[in-house]
């Protein structure tokens, strides 16, 4: 049996919300593993980082579908990044509006904006209000990894 992450709670109601609205991922996960790529100092490449990653496949013919979705603590924001042909993605873009702990339904909107190849949702995303004791566990879980 896998433990839960800090973390695994909000990502739960996203992939719900995403679920709801029609957009099911192809794939998704959460790890405690990644290497923490902000850190910086005598430890940095030796820490890691809470992450989740959410996934599109691309189904064209060129290249131009697909998209990942990346939620890492200690980013404050989200970021994507699109599938390339040849493996692997394009560099992350941070998505400014839709900060970590974004309501769910506004991570939809800009799911929703990115497949269909939109202009993005305006305006900062709202805070979602059960992230509270995500966002202790999180910070718990910062805490005791440094």
């Amino acid at each position: 049996m896998t433990d839960q992450l800090p973390h695994d709670p909000y990502i739960t109601a996203v992939i719900e919300a995403l679920t709801a609205a029609g957009l099911e991922p192809d794939s998704y996960w959460t790890s405690d593993a990644e290497i923490d790529p902000y850190a910086a100092g005598e430890d940095a490449g030796c820490i890691t980082m809470l992450s989740a990653v959410i996934g599109w496949d691309d189904d064209t013919d060129d290249d131009t579908g697909g998209l990942f979705l990346f939620w890492d603590h200690p980013a404050e924001q989200w970021q994507y990044a699109r599938p390339r042909a040849e493996g692997g993605n394009t560099e992350p873009e941070f998505l400014p509006t839709l900060g970590r702990y974004s309501d769910p339904a506004a991570v939809v909107a800009t799911v929703r904006a990115l497949l269909a190849g939109e202009s993005l949702p305006e305006g900062h995303a709202p805070y979602w209000h059960p992230a509270d004791s995500v966002r202790a566990a999180v910070d718990a879980w910062a805490a005791d990894e440094s």
